[in-house]
């Protein structure tokens, strides 16, 4: 935090996809693009002033640099009776708990924490 910003240097999420059917489970991109979208939305993504964001680059939508290299991803099998094959869908799962531990542990280091976690002036 040096530089007022803050970086993810490694992501491991688990997820509970049902029973696993293949050696590498073809929802690892699916996944894959969830926390990318997730740490856009706590780290660099700011749609509120439309007429200053005005294109996808300054809305600060993440390039692949900003996601770091190294992930890992814990799958946990629970077979789902109702589910084809007894598999679930993973959807949206790896997106939604990403960006509040981020902004968490923007907030534990500084004592507070914007959306996005980019630094802004000090409000009085």
């Amino acid at each position: 935090m040096e530089n007022r910003k803050a970086s993810v240097v490694k992501l491991t999420t688990a997820i509970d996809v049902g029973t696993i059917h293949q050696p590498r489970p073809p929802s690892d991109g699916q996944i894959y693009g969830g926390l990318a979208q997730g740490l856009g939305l706590a780290l660099t993504e700011d749609f509120e002033d439309l007429e200053l964001h005005t294109t996808l680059k300054d809305c600060g939508i993440p390039y692949p640099k900003d996601v770091p290299d190294d992930i890992e991803i814990l799958y946990l099998e629970t077979a789902r009776r109702s589910g084809p094959f007894r598999c679930r869908r993973c959807r949206e799962a790896p997106l939604t708990a990403l960006h509040p531990a981020i902004l968490n542990a923007i907030y534990n280091a500084c004592g507070r924490a914007d959306i996005p976690g980019i630094p802004r002036p000090a409000r009085r």
